[in-house]
Formats: C-alpha cells, structure tokens, sequence
C-alpha cells in the first residue's frame, strides 16, 4: 500500500471512529439498556388538542427531550373516532420512530366502528400504561338533592326515565356508565356527545341529568355549582377530590371503571426498542415536571411494562366485547 493510501485508509478509520460513539449514544440512549429508534421520534394522538390524553403526550415528550435530549413531537390526527389517527400509527415502519399515545376507545373503537381499520391488539405491540384518570358520577341540578341510594330507587332509573350523557361511544364516560349500570340494574337512557366539554355542557343545562367524567375535568366542572358529585368510581377516594365518596362507600361494589394512558408500537416493532422505550417512559414519570403536570391533571401515575399492560387490555378486551353486545349498543359507522 503507498503511503497516500496508508493515508486515506487512516482517514476513513478516524471517521469510523468519531461518528460510531454519537450513532451508538443516539441508538442507546443514556441510561437506558436497550436500543432506541435511529432518528426523531413522533408520538401520534389521534384526539383533538387539549385533555388528558394529549396532555399525557405532551409530558412524555418533553419528559424525553429534556431527560434523554431526544427529538420527539407530538402529530394531532383527530378524526373518525380516533380512527384515523390510531391507523396512521398501524401502518407505520416499525421502527419506533412513530408511536400512538391513546385510551381505552383504543379498545373499544373497533367494536363500535364497522371499519375501525385496525385491530388494537394484533396492529399494535403495547410499550406501557402510563396512568389512569378515575371517573366520577355527576349530576345536573335537579338530581343535587338525592343521594346515590335515593337515585338508584328513583323509579326514573328503571325505564330510561333520565338521561347520561357521554364523550361518545366507547369513550370511557361511556363504559363507566355502561359498567354501573351493569353492576345495579339501573337503565338510563344514552345520550352521546362528541367530546366531554358538550356533555358537561348538556349537564349544566339540563339536557342530560347524569355524567360520568373524568377527574381532570370533574373540579372544573364543580365550581361552577351547577353540577354535583354523587360518588367516584374508584376503589379509594380520590385525592384530588377527598370530600367524594367512592361507590363502595355508598353501598355498590365493582362498579369502578377508569380511563388509561397507554403508549403503542407497530406491530413488528423490536421487542428490545419495545422495552427501552417502556423503560424510558417509567423514568420519564419520575421526573418533578411530570409528576407536577400528573397532578394537575388530578392524573395518576400507574405504569405497566409491555407484558402487564398486555394482560390489562386482553381482559378488557374480554370485558367489554360481550357486555357492548349484550347492552345492545348501537354500532356507530366510521
């Protein structure tokens, strides 16, 4: 070899080397066992700006941009019941650049749809649930003077005589109500609002006379003393709002329903970018940032690993097949 290859050589070698440890850092990520994707990240909410699951999307990626100097953004693609969106994430490189960040409609959706478009647990690989918001029972005005006892013995609530409203088919105020009425025999007549904001409003106005929401909305919506909080659906009281009573304390059992947080991957993503991912989304919860804006959010954090959220959403899956069809639920077209 001459000396000007001998040079040449040495060049590509120096090359090699100042450019793997950036590539391999990028690839590792720091702290974290396992490799991450290759190039920025985008985190796919298929709902409107605004609420608890975009709000989740937004303190992952900042999360991650400020503990591990990833690049991550956050695409909106409402539409279609979140149909849109949730596809989009489908039939995307599963190479974990592209991730979908949604709630339990995930599940529900293709049950409700037709042509959902994807099937939520053969489309998708889950990396982690990342929290879970409770659900509260609330009423309009002309219900704040009975108790959860007086409402369940209203003759009213055996022949669809009041009305709940909802964010939609599927959505979690839909289920909880759904759930309850299962676990009471309680029949109210379903009213389905295209999000929580016009079904608060319908509350306060008095088209509808019940609501089951979401905390981060319920304090809210209880300052503007039109509406009133019978119970929360949850198995403890909550500590965003510890003045409520839960169902159990009121008398009715296992009739707690909450919407859930969760991260998903293409189907085909690495199993080992699977995990990395997970784990970097368990750190990224630990930060002060994000359990700031969790509170603020009246939001608890509650994260799963891919194998237990697996299991979660199976038996939901299990739950809610069967009681959607038994209920005779309206299915909604896309």
């Amino acid at each position: 070899m001459t000396c000007p290859d001998m040079a040449r050589s040495r060049r590509r070698e120096l090359l090699v080397a100042c450019l793997a440890p950036a590539s391999m850092a990028w690839a590792q990520g720091p702290g974290v066992p396992g490799p991450l994707p290759d190039g920025p990240i985008q985190i796919v909410v298929p709902v409107e700006p605004g609420g608890g699951i975009d709000a989740m999307a937004r303190m992952l990626a900042q999360a991650w941009t400020a503990e591990h100097r990833m690049s991550v953004q956050v695409i909106n693609r409402p539409g279609a019941s979140g149909n849109i969106g949730t596809v989009s994430v489908a039939r995307a490189r599963p190479d974990g650049q592209t991730l979908l960040l949604t709630g339990v409609s995930h599940l529900t959706s293709p049950l409700l749809h037709d042509q959902a478009g994807y099937d939520p647990l053969a489309d998708f690989v889950p990396v982690a649930r990342l929290g879970t918001a409770p659900n509260v029972l609330l009423v309009s005005d002309a219900l704040k003077t009975l108790s959860l006892q007086d409402l369940l013995r209203d003759p009213r609530s055996r022949n669809e005589g009041l009305a709940f409203g909802s964010a939609g088919f599927g959505h979690s105020s839909h289920l909880a109500a759904q759930v309850f009425m299962a676990r009471t025999g309680a029949r109210w007549l379903h009213v389905p609002f295209k999000g929580n904001a016009p079904a608060l409003r319908a509350l306060m106005a008095g088209e509808v006379q019940i609501l089951f929401l979401s905390v981060p909305s319920v304090p809210a919506a209880l300052s503007t003393g039109r509406v009133h909080a019978l119970a929360a659906a949850h198995p403890e009281r909550l500590p965003a709002l510890p003045q409520i009573p839960t169902l159990t304390e009121l008398g009715v059992r296992q009739a707690e329903f909450q919407q859930w947080y969760g991260l998903f991957a293409p189907r085909g993503t690495p199993a080992a970018m699977v995990q990395a991912l997970s784990q970097l989304v368990a750190q990224g919860l630990r930060t002060p940032e994000a359990r700031q804006q969790l509170k603020a959010h009246a939001t608890e954090a509650a994260w799963l690993g891919p194998d237990d959220f697996t299991r979660q959403l199976a038996a939901e899956q299990r739950l809610f097949e069967p009681m959607l069809r038994a209920l005779a639920v309206p299915r909604a077209t896309s």
